[in-house]
C-alpha cells in the first residue's frame, strides 16, 4: 500500500517532487495495530492548485484506508516554519524515513525559545480540551476510557520535548522519556502507563477504572503545565 502510493505521488508530481518522508509512530517503531496509520510529508519545489488537485486525485483510496492526507510543504516554506511548528518538526527530524528524494531535516535547526512556547501552548490547549472532553462523556466509563486513549499520545509527545528544554536528549520510547521527565518533575507515571496498556488492549486493563485513572491523569498533567509555565 505505502510503496504503491509513493509511486503514484512520484508519477503525478514529476520533477516538482523533492521528498517523500514517513514520520510518526510507523517511523519511530511505536506503532500499534489498531491506532497507528501512515503519516507522510511531501516536499515540493513549489505548490500550485494544480499540484494539489493532482495529489488529491490519487489520495482517495489512501484516505479510505484510514490514513491521513499527506502534509504538503514547499521546500522554502518548510524551512520558514520551524518557529511555528518546533515540536512537530523536531519529532519528524528525530524519527523519519526518507522514502524518496532528499532529507529535508539534515540541516534543520530548532530554536529552544520557540520550542518552549509551543510546549506551553500545546499543554494548556490540550488540558482545556481534556476537561471539555470529560464533560462530553457525562462521566460514563466507556466515554472516559476512549478519551484517555485518544489523548495520551499527544501529551507524551509534548513531554518528550520538555526534556530538550532541560538539556536532556529524550529516549525514543515514550515511557522511557516519561520516566526521565519524572527525574525533574515529581509526577506519578502510573496513570500514563495504565492508559497505554488500555490502548494496547492488554488483558489486565479490564479491571481498571477509567474515571479513577482520569482523576490521577489530569492531576499529573496539571503539575507538568505548572512546571513549564515557570521555565
Amino acid at each position: 500500500m505505502l510503496e504503491k502510493f509513493v509511486e503514484e505521488i512520484k508519477r503525478v508530481c514529476g520533477d516538482n517532487l523533492k521528498s517523500v518522508i514517513l514520520y510518526g509512530s510507523k517511523a519511530s517503531g511505536e506503532s500499534t495495530k489498531k491506532f497507528s496509520d501512515y503519516n507522510l510529508l511531501l516536499v515540493l519545489n513549489k505548490i500550485s492548485f494544480q499540484d494539489l488537485k493532482s495529489i488529491t486525485s490519487i489520495a482517495d483510496k489512501w484516505i479510505k484506508q484510514k490514513n491521513p492526507p499527506p502534509l504538503i510543504f514547499s521546500a522554502e516554506r518548510l524551512n520558514k516554519s520551524t518557529d511555528v511548528f518546533p515540536i512537530e518538526f523536531l519529532d519528524m527530524k528525530e524519527h523519519h524515513k526518507v522514502l524518496y528524494g532528499d532529507d529535508p531535516f539534515t540541516d534543520m535547526q530548532i530554536n529552544l525559545r520557540h520550542l518552549r512556547h509551543e510546549c506551553e501552548s500545546e499543554l494548556k490547549g490540550k488540558l482545556l480540551k481534556l476537561r471539555q472532553g470529560y464533560m462530553n462523556t457525562g462521566g460514563k466509563t466507556s466515554g472516559v476510557r476512549e478519551l484517555l486513549i485518544s489523548s495520551v499520545s499527544t501529551f507524551l509527545i509534548v513531554f518528550r520535548h520538555i526534556l530538550y528544554l532541560l538539556g536532556r536528549t529524550p529516549p525514543a520510547k515514550r515511557l522511557d522519556a516519561l520516566n526521565m521527565l519524572s527525574e525533574h518533575i515529581k509526577i506519578n507515571t502510573e496513570p500514563f502507563i495504565s492508559i497505554l496498556k488500555m490502548k494496547n488492549e492488554e488483558k489486565e486493563t479490564s479491571k481498571l477504572d477509567p474515571v479513577v485513572i482520569f482523576e490521577q491523569y489530569i492531576e499529573e498533567i496539571e503539575k507538568i503545565v505548572d512546571f513549564v509555565d515557570d521555565m
